[in-house]
């Protein structure tokens, strides 16, 4: 033990490094050792930190917050019951946060990203890898996946680190709402019903494949089915009442096929839960991930043909929970009257900023409407500042009696939140005034900080699936641009 001892103090590791490296621990905190190789680049091309950029040196130091490495190191533990104790060494908690944050500082794919580090000694340094070998794509996908449950934390960390280096003072604060597009396809009726056809039959030649026996042949449709694509396209070329007959004809034999289908899954799963027990280790996996597909499948399906023979064929447009994507079933609807994109598919993501072009607060809400975000929206402020801010600017769509009287009451001395519809003569000369006007003006650059959290760090697409997508894309812009504003306020001090 002394022997080893003196050899890491020889290399400068501290005691708690050598803790875990004489435990064998699976995940560690930080790259504990420096290749001889290291040495050499560093000696032949100057200081890694001097080939950075200046807002990226500054973000670098940001990272070494210890609480947020602790909070990744933390979720990687967590993993598997023996991770912090058994098994080869994993990618350490440090590099993780690291490829995470330059990942969305840059809008890359995971593939781009291991790209780009591979050969790059300045991104190498920053994410603490060096000479190292960078993690493949396919893993950074899983750690990303791991670290969506410390989103939060980890965005709440640094809005304290914008306020601990002044970047904010929380003296104004400004709220909208946005829309952030799901990663589906523009919805149709037929589109749909091609996609309940794809994936359920292909869970039931799974289930084929596997040794279970359905008490049905199961046939190959996917060429009806694009003729049946093709007469509805053809039909669609007419125009107004003459095109809604059209299309009655093909949509109803689409409704057959992908009804029959549904039906034969829904017995499909009964045969395949009875044998299952019957089968070989390796084909009982193989089927129950097969019946699992179809058990979450099946009922967006009947809901798909539902509506789609509702609307096509009796003529019932207006629905509440219509579906839209069987793959994203949380997508919703969105008509926010604008006229260049009148429709969109997705789900609504409030975005609150203080002054210093600080985010804090942003994630997806449940509601439609604007107004009962605001009060909470004071609340939250209060408990990151510790006070109430001077102005809340807000557009018209957040306005009501009750928030305005609210918010004046929890501290904010100027609400700048314009009344929509008929004005009286007091509410026009209020609105006149000098600090609501300036108000006003001010947070119209709310529109550019969206703009920028969309176009700059990829939050006007969800690239992410599942129900809680799009707030992993909408809370990892939030860090980016947080990151970025507290990067180019130290730059701007240092010169």
């Amino acid at each position: 033990m002394r022997v080893v001892y003196s050899n890491f103090a020889r290399a400068g590791i501290d005691n708690q490094g050598m803790e875990l490296t004489l435990r064998r621990t699976m995940i560690r905190r930080r790259n504990v050792q420096v290749a001889l190789a290291e040495v050499v680049l560093t000696t032949a091309l100057g200081k890694p930190e001097d080939l950075m950029d200046p807002i990226l040196r500054f973000i670098d130091t940001l990272l070494d917050d210890e609480q947020l490495v602790d909070r990744v190191h933390q979720i990687l533990r967590g993993r598997r019951a023996q991770s912090a104790r058994r098994g080869r060494y994993g990618t350490p908690a440090e590099v993780v946060l690291r490829l995470q944050v330059l990942k969305h500082l840059r809008v890359w794919s995971f593939e781009q990203l291991q790209w780009e580090v591979t050969g790059n000694v300045a991104y190498r340094h920053f994410c603490r890898i060096h000479t190292g070998k960078v993690p493949d794509s396919t893993t950074m996908v899983r750690h990303g996946q791991l670290l969506q449950g410390a989103l939060r934390p980890m965005f709440d960390r640094v809005v304290e680190q914008a306020r601990e280096q002044h970047v904010t003072s929380g003296r104004k604060m400004r709220i909208d709402t946005t829309v952030v597009e799901a990663p589906i396809r523009y919805p149709t009726d037929s589109g749909l019903c091609e996609d309940v056809v794809r994936v359920l039959g292909r869970s039931m030649r799974r289930l084929v494949a596997a040794g279970v026996k359905l008490s049905f042949k199961l046939r190959h449709v996917g060429r009806s089915v694009s003729r049946r694509l093709r007469e509805i396209g053809q039909a669609l070329r007419l125009r107004g009442d003459a095109a809604k007959e059209a299309i009655k004809k093909p949509y109803r034999r689409l409704l057959r096929i992908t009804a029959r289908l549904v039906r034969q899954a829904e017995r499909a799963i009964k045969r395949g839960a009875r044998q299952k027990a019957k089968l070989s280790a390796v084909a009982r996996v193989q089927v129950e991930r097969a019946l699992k597909a179809l058990r979450e499948m099946a009922p967006r399906a009947r809901r798909v043909v539902q509506q789609t023979r509702a609307r096509i064929v009796r003529g019932v447009t207006h629905s509440k929970a219509k579906l839209i994507s069987i793959f994203e079933p949380h997508a919703q609807i969105l008509r926010r009257g604008k006229l260049h994109r009148p429709t969109e598919f997705g789900q609504m993501v409030k975005v609150q900023e203080a002054d210093g072009g600080v985010v804090t607060d942003i994630g997806v809400v449940a509601h439609k409407s604007d107004a009962p975000l605001l009060v909470p929206a004071v609340e939250h402020h209060i408990r990151v500042f510790g006070r109430a801010p001077q102005i809340a600017a807000t557009d018209r769509g957040f306005y009501s009696g009750q928030g305005e009287r609210r918010s004046a009451e929890l501290g904010v001395k100027h609400p700048v939140i314009p009344k929509p519809g008929h004005k009286s003569a007091n509410r026009v000369a209020h609105e006149r005034q000098r600090w609501f006007r300036r108000g006003r003006a001010w947070r119209a650059g709310g529109e550019a900080r969206i703009s920028r959290l969309k176009h700059r760090f990829g939050m006007a697409r969800s690239r992410y699936k599942g129900e809680h997508g799009t707030s992993r894309t909408a809370i990892w812009a939030g860090i980016a641009n947080n990151l970025v504003a507290i990067g180019t306020k130290m730059a701007g001090a240092r010169r």
